[in-house]
């Protein structure tokens, strides 16, 4: 028995009320309201946190990828994802995933300007001002790749999302974000009361994104993309291009199985983009401890789906 297989419900459980305890030891009430520099509400714990932000962000990268490391298997694949017996379970998945990545990366756009999901801007943004402030976005993508590097040292089995069998490195990364709200409070609490650019909190979201988009391209049917989507805006130009092609020949198009699977993300990252706007006014940055709960829903293999049976 593999230990992925051993990673029980029970476990899985376990480790998810260990993510709620944590949200309801670290968070007061008024984690979950906006507050202007009147209201903000000095504690020793949210100034120690505030003082020691960047090293506690790594320790508890350290944390989330330990718990991504309790995941060692690697499932057969389940051939190309068009022809997947499972492909509504394979759709619905991915475009949960891609919602609460594109709630996160709108949020922290909303709170601190920078983009935590994607990093093709980052990287322009670090290139052009090398000079002159151009490290928090390479920060940006150092944390995302080391998130990545999580995924495959621990060699993430993609089809555990699918399966119910429950993702640790979902889970780790689900961690990730609630600790990335966890700085962020603090340093909003703190004596200083500030949560600029460079916020410490950027480095988990970052790093968060990048387990999840780590997880996800390891899938053997498809590379699949949940926080990014420029290749998927191709694919599914592409896609409809040879479809168009072939209709206007006589042929037999090919399949849009594909294209709704690209097109799908797409729109639920967006989707995500609306939930942000939606939930920024009330609760601010925490309001990303929804897609956090989102994220370790599906890490816990709880998300009911249809069976294989039933979708052919």
């Amino acid at each position: 028995m593999t230990r992925a297989m051993a990673f029980s419900r029970s476990k899985r459980g376990g480790l998810l009320l260990l993510l709620g305890a944590l949200c309801a030891l670290s968070f007061q009430s008024s984690a979950f309201t906006k507050m202007n520099d009147a209201e903000l509400e000095q504690t020793p714990f949210a100034q120690f946190i505030a003082d020691h932000a960047l090293l506690i962000s790594f320790l508890m990268m350290a944390v989330s990828g330990s718990i991504a490391c309790l995941e060692s298997s690697s499932s057969p694949s389940a051939g190309p994802a068009e022809k997947r017996a499972d492909y509504v379970t394979f759709l619905m998945i991915q475009n949960i995933l891609c919602f609460a990545s594109g709630w996160i990366n709108a949020l922290t756009i909303f709170d601190m300007g920078m983009t935590v999901s994607h990093q093709s801007g980052n990287t322009s943004h670090a290139g052009r001002l090398i000079l002159n402030g151009g490290a928090k976005f390479f920060h940006l993508l150092c944390a995302f790749c080391f998130g990545s590097f999580f995924a495959g040292y621990s060699k993430s089995d993609a089809e555990a999302l699918y399966t119910q069998r429950g993702s640790p490195n979902m889970l780790g990364a689900a961690m990730a974000v609630v600790f990335g709200c966890l700085i962020h409070y603090c340093k909003a609490h703190s004596a200083e009361g500030s949560n600029g650019a460079a916020s410490e909190a950027l480095l988990l979201f970052a790093f968060s994104q990048g387990v999840q988009n780590g997880v996800t391209r390891r899938c053997q049917s498809i590379p699949i993309c949940t926080t990014h989507f420029t290749g998927y805006l191709t694919d599914v130009g592409t896609g409809l291009g040879l479809w168009a092609r072939a209709i206007v020949n006589g042929e037999a198009p090919p399949t849009l199985l594909k294209v709704l699977l690209f097109a799908a993300g797409v729109f639920f990252f967006g989707l995500g983009g609306v939930a942000a706007k939606e939930t920024y006014e009330p609760y601010g940055m925490q309001a990303a401890l929804a897609p956090a709960a989102i994220m370790a829903i599906v890490a816990g293999g709880m998300i009911p789906v249809p069976t294989a049976a039933k979708q052919k």
